[in-house]
């Protein structure tokens, strides 16, 4: 399996990003993603230890995750829903 070296900026350092199946456009998104992050927490609590930066940034990017993950859940629901609907109107129209 291909490695993909890179390294990115986050929150004004360096790190070398090492992985088996990210491309580097992806990685370099992800990054992009947590330095933004970080800036913004940043300018809203201007905290002197970038540890808890770090970890407040990973709490609303999992907490924003966990939202998106149940909207997606509940979609498919309805999704679902409609097409058993759908299937039954076809089983009481078609003999």
């Amino acid at each position: 399996m291909k490695k993909t070296e890179i390294v990115v900026n986050i929150f004004g350092n360096d790190y070398r990003v090492i992985s088996d199946d990210l491309e580097s456009e992806r990685i370099k998104e992800v990054a992009e993603i947590v330095d933004a992050k970080m800036k913004e927490i940043h300018r809203e609590f201007p905290l002197p230890s970038t540890t808890k930066i770090a970890v407040l940034a990973c709490l609303n990017l999992v907490d924003d995750y966990l939202r998106r993950e149940d909207q997606h859940k509940k979609k498919l629901a309805e999704l679902e829903e409609k097409i058993r609907a759908l299937i039954l109107k076809i089983d009481e129209t078609v003999p």
